[in-house]
């Protein structure tokens, strides 16, 4: 990266616009349609009576209206349109749901942060607004907005999971989106790793408090179930994916979920990220630093990383000390520079970026 002008991650990620891909009324399996939706790292919080399937009608809505997102406001489509798309992936034959869920998403309040650690841009707002009366069901069209401060996060993130639309909408159980989509959030990373406590994981995939409290239950309901769909069908997903287990005594307390794309996914991706760059970025949305690709971190850096600062995310913190080192002399000692600046971050009382 030139070091005059130096670029930052906030004045890259204006420069840098993301794109939907495919077509989200059909469905391709050499050309799947994907929407690259802003990261829980970004999207801090999200509350309200949000469903599984209200996630896929908002990734799909979101999706099809990609290109008009920053010049239109109201949006229209056939309700029976939409529905067709679902039915498709293993959906309801009627299309009635579709009004249900976009009261439910109006109501649904996000959060976000985007731009550089300590000069960070908050902000709130629902999900999306729109015309859910018995009138308007009778037209048979659905009118809604995506919130325009919403939609200038989402056409451009600072870090984004581009999400494959149709297997994300075919994905059946109550768990399987969410986790589906915490793992894409991860995939685009150098070390496409996901480690996390169950207790974190519990919060992330939302578990009722008093339900399926203990780890058998959680692996043989929800995480067995959703990863079966992915691993029996890789190249739907774009990837495969293996979990290990860790305990602390004789409980296991948390467990690391590694990707591996598929050999598709990996051309098609190098085809999009030349079409879309304008800054040199990872597919995440993260600068990508010149010639550090060659600073392979050893698993022992990551344990002792963990170490260093315990209840930080050390793979987001991989990817920000990336960034601090891509306009500085290569370290001599790359793993010892990588723990100490996650060391650093931890002293000072960085917050979670999870």
């Amino acid at each position: 990266m030139p070091k005059t002008p130096k670029t930052t991650l906030k004045q890259a990620s204006l420069a840098f616009e993301v794109h939907a891909s495919g077509n989200p009324w059909e469905t391709n399996a050499e050309s799947p349609a994907t929407v690259p939706l802003p990261n829980d790292v970004i999207i801090t919080k999200v509350d309200g009576p949000y469903t599984e399937r209200d996630r896929k009608l908002w990734a799909f809505l979101v999706a099809a209206v990609w290109d008009d997102l920053a010049t239109t406001r109201i949006h229209e489509m056939r309700a029976a349109k939409i529905n067709a798309v679902f039915h498709e992936q293993g959906g309801t034959t009627t299309s009635s749901w579709i009004w249900e869920s976009a009261r439910r998403l109006s109501k649904t309040i996000v959060e976000w942060e985007q731009g550089e650690d300590g000069k960070r841009l908050q902000g709130i707002s629902n999900m999306m607004n729109a015309v859910t009366s018995k009138e308007a069901r009778t037209t048979g069209f659905l009118r809604f907005e995506i919130p325009a401060l919403l939609g200038e996060v989402i056409r451009n993130p600072c870090r984004f999971s581009r999400i494959r639309l149709h297997f994300m909408i075919g994905l059946s159980g109550k768990y399987a989106v969410t986790l589906y989509m915490l793992l894409e959030s991860v995939a685009n990373k150098q070390t496409p790793v996901l480690d996390v406590q169950i207790n974190q994981l519990r919060q992330w995939l939302k578990v009722p408090e008093g339900k399926l409290e203990k780890w058998f239950d959680i692996k043989r309901f929800i995480l067995e179930p959703a990863l079966k769909q992915i691993n029996d069908n890789p190249n739907a997903a774009g990837f495969s994916v293996v979990m290990d287990e860790f305990k602390e005594g004789r409980a296991v307390n948390r467990v690391r979920f590694t990707l591996v794309k598929t050999a598709e996914r990996l051309e098609g991706e190098k085809s999009l990220m030349q079409k879309e760059k304008t800054v040199p970025f990872e597919s995440d949305g993260q600068i990508k630093p010149i010639d550090n690709d060659s600073l392979i971190l050893p698993t022992s850096a990551y344990e002792q990383a963990k170490k260093a600062a315990p209840n930080l995310d050390i793979y987001f913190l991989e990817n920000e000390w990336r960034i601090w080192i891509a306009d500085k002399p290569k370290p001599n000692n790359p793993p010892g520079s990588f723990v100490g600046f996650c060391r650093s971050r931890y002293e000072k009382g960085i917050p979670n970026s999870k």
